[in-house]
């Protein structure tokens, strides 16, 4: 928030958050099973963001600069923890299909 680009960001991205996520919490604060499943969702995404931050404090002459390098590492870093598992398991589903004579 300290820079205009964070700033920027950040209004765009509670904006989006705030949209849905009261919703959500709701649904998921009357259900044990659905925060333990939240919970281990969350963690890659705070472990990123806590590398995110390390980094972004590595330069603080130019924050500016870093908070576009923090952004585009949080979001290779989330695309490798949410992503990557999901086209590894369409990739390996696909070559089932294919193996048993499939499409």
């Amino acid at each position: 928030m300290s820079t205009f680009a964070g700033a920027q960001f950040m209004k765009a991205f509670n904006a989006f958050y705030y949209s849905f996520s009261p919703n959500v919490a709701e649904i998921v604060a009357g259900n044990p099973t659905l925060q333990a499943i939240v919970r281990v969702l969350i963690y890659p995404l705070v472990a990123s963001l806590r590398v995110t931050a390390s980094v972004y404090q590595l330069c603080p002459q130019a924050p500016e600069l870093m908070v576009m390098v923090a952004g585009i590492l949080a979001s290779a870093l989330v695309s490798v923890a949410y992503v990557s598992p999901i086209v590894i398991l369409l990739k390996a589903f696909r070559r089932r299909v294919i193996a048993s004579g499939g499409v």
